[in-house]
């Protein structure tokens, strides 16, 4: 056998099917395998991936071992004389193994062999190619010298800055995430060290592969795309301490006196910078928009207090010393409750944001209700406050919309081509018909029109999104042509009609962007459970402070305080599914059951009808209907079972 692919997969499900439709496709007329080494993913890999694939060697592990003891995994039971170490949120052109093993045989001193990289951005990855670390190649990277300085052979020497990411040179590193090596190299060698369980197992075997005598490969004639950071923790600081921990360990491993002494030092010291700028950084970088919408809410309050007075209030000023706190207080409120709503989740929606700021204001005015009358000012402002806010909070998404920069990957609301080869397009058109992201604002192109179109076309296609139906017709090698030539220009999503799903990401730095013809539930997004908690608590408290008048019904309204308490402490939500299910996001058990009735009440139901009304509450699940569900079935409260 010629090759073994080795893939690891942790959590990555869309981005690793187009991944193997691609190998499969780079594989035609080669004798070779697939091996996918799974570390035990929750996110239904194991079960829905191997029947769509099943000519692939799937190994699915119990625990997520790391990602140099997969890989080891895979290694075991791979018979290819040559070994393709690829990560699973990659895409690799048709032409890539053809190459690969003409480039292997004219340089026959060859360890192994890395790549060009992209990101889904179309932008170079410099991690494609890279010197050891040394202590002051570390010490121009901690102090930003390296960003500053890309092009320098001095200021970047770890990433080798000075080298054409185009050309081919000898290199000392190559990445783990696509690293072609001879199954030969790789027994005099070993494989991965297990010491290192995410990041620095490409250096390591880089370097043993030079003491060896072998000699290691930057190939920058082929590209592949690097969706970058899949499998990577969600935390920064959490990714910074794993990255900076497998530096230390090579540095053990390998650096000997004061040459260690000193790597060390710098290592533990980018370290707690990393994490400083971290925990200055991030809120700031995360909640942008939170901030804007603050800033505007103040503003409103401001504008509204002024005019109150001056239009209603004779131009006396409020005599109360609170009205400077309420200021703050107020957008502070009502910022938490848009947050509460979904309003900051990745997908913005006008429907949901008016929903949510009419919910502020009545919070707001039940909150202003309860405040002592000393230090009350007008109900007035506070209503004209939460109008203006939130028609200026309206208004100001609606200028962001063009601004890439404020909108991460939340490309979905944008206008979209969809490019499609005879092949792909008929899929692409119907997933896309029945999506809710493109359908109004959307443009199909086929193959032959772009491929036709002069190159200076491209910058200024009518969209900010375009949606590549990658296949027969449509190549990864001329998308990957292409996107390099406007890095950054669109937000580049990508499509196969065997996965039938849309896979992307708009940086380096960013978590990608998934969209699939899957069923997905609105109960389980974060704002919706967010709000059934928050109404099943407010509900709760309701029923405390009317305790004296549901007591009056006996043991009924004692039940029914109990029953508040057990939904108060989280055991219990208010209302919930009438079936136990396993198919649809889970819920506490429940008071009131889909059906409006008391769930200790006996049912003599068919079962699929139950079903049926359950799975549609999940689907269509909006928080506001449970108020109205609440109070149509109060009645149902106090039936005894």
């Amino acid at each position: 056998m010629t090759i073994s692919v080795i893939i690891v997969s942790y959590n990555v499900r869309y981005f690793l099917a187009q991944c193997l439709c691609a190998v499969q496709t780079a594989m035609q007329g080669i004798n070779g395998e697939i091996i996918v080494v799974d570390n035990a993913s929750t996110d239904g890999t194991a079960t829905h991936l191997p029947p769509l694939f099943p000519t692939i060697k799937w190994i699915l592990q119990n625990e997520n071992a790391g990602f140099a003891k997969a890989n080891n995994k895979g290694l075991t039971a791979a018979a290819g004389n040559f070994i393709l170490f690829l990560n699973p949120d990659t895409l690799i052109p048709e032409h890539f193994f053809k190459e690969i093993l003409a480039f292997v045989n004219r340089h026959p001193n060859c360890g192994a062999i890395g790549v060009k990289m992209i990101d889904g951005a179309g932008y170079f990855l410099p991690e494609s190619k890279r010197a050891f670390p040394t202590p002051v190649a570390a010490l121009f990277k901690l102090c930003r010298l390296a960003d500053i300085f890309p092009k320098s052979a001095v200021f970047n020497q770890y990433a080798l800055g000075h080298l054409s990411e185009n050309e081919i040179h000898c290199v000392p590193v190559l990445s783990g995430a696509c690293m072609f090596v001879s199954h030969q190299v790789l027994d005099t060698t070993g494989g991965f060290d297990e010491q290192f369980f995410m990041y620095g197992e490409d250096i390591d075997l880089s370097y043993r592969i030079e003491l060896a005598g072998f000699q290691n490969y930057y190939n920058g004639k082929v590209t592949i795309l690097h969706f970058k950071g899949e499998s990577k923790p969600p935390d920064y600081l959490e990714h910074v301490q794993q990255f900076y921990g497998a530096m230390q360990v090579f540095v053990k491993k390998h650096y000997k006196g004061s040459r260690a002494f000193l790597m060390a030092i710098l290592l533990q010291t980018a370290i707690m910078v990393s994490a400083f700028f971290s925990f200055i950084t991030k809120p700031l970088r995360a909640n942008t928009i939170v901030f804007f919408d603050f800033t505007l809410l103040i503003l409103a309050n401001i504008f509204a207090l002024f005019f109150w007075k001056y239009v209603f209030h004779n131009g006396i000023p409020f005599n109360t010393f609170f009205v400077p706190y309420a200021l703050v207080l107020y957008a502070l409120v009502f910022t938490s409750i848009l947050w509460m709503g979904g309003v900051y989740d990745s997908r913005y929606k006008p429907s949901q944001t008016i929903s949510s700021g009419i919910l502020a204001i009545l919070v707001l005015l039940a909150l202003y209700a309860l405040l002592p009358e000393q230090i009350r000012f007008s109900r007035g402002v506070v209503v004209l406050s939460g109008v203006l806010g939130l028609l200026g909070i309206l208004l100001f998404r609606k200028l962001l919309q063009p601004f890439k920069w404020l909108m991460g990957n939340n490309a979905n609301n944008l206008s979209a081509i969809a490019i499609g080869s005879p092949e792909t397009l008929p899929a692409l058109q119907q997933f896309l018909q029945y999506s809710e992201h493109y359908a109004s604002n959307l443009s199909i192109i086929t193959t032959a029109e772009i491929t036709d179109a002069d190159a200076h076309i491209w910058n200024h296609l009518p969209a900010s999104t375009i949606i590549f139906g990658w296949g027969k017709g449509l190549s990864i090698a001329y998308i990957i042509e292409k996107i390099q030539t406007i890095p950054g220009q669109y937000f580049y999503r990508f499509f196969n009609n065997k996965t039938n799903h849309i896979i992307g990401s708009d940086g380096r730095s960013e978590k990608g962007a998934v969209l699939s013809s899957e069923i997905k539930y609105n109960i389980a997004l974060p704002a919706q459970r967010r709000m059934k908690r928050c109404l099943d608590i407010l509900f709760a408290i309701g029923f405390y402070c009317c305790g004296v008048f549901i007591l009056l019904a006996g043991a009924k309204g004692t039940q029914l305080l109990y029953q508040a308490w057990q939904v108060l402490t989280g055991k219990k939500t208010w209302i919930g599914y009438t079936g136990n299910h396993h198919q649809i996001p889970p819920l506490k058990p429940c008071v009131i059951n889909t059906l409006g009735s008391n769930s200790n009440q006996s049912l003599t139901l068919p079962p699929t009808l139950i079903q049926k009304t359950d799975e549609v509450y999940a689907l269509q699940y909006e928080w506001p209907n449970d108020i109205i569900f609440m109070f149509q079935h109060l009645n149902a409260l106090f039936k005894n079972p």
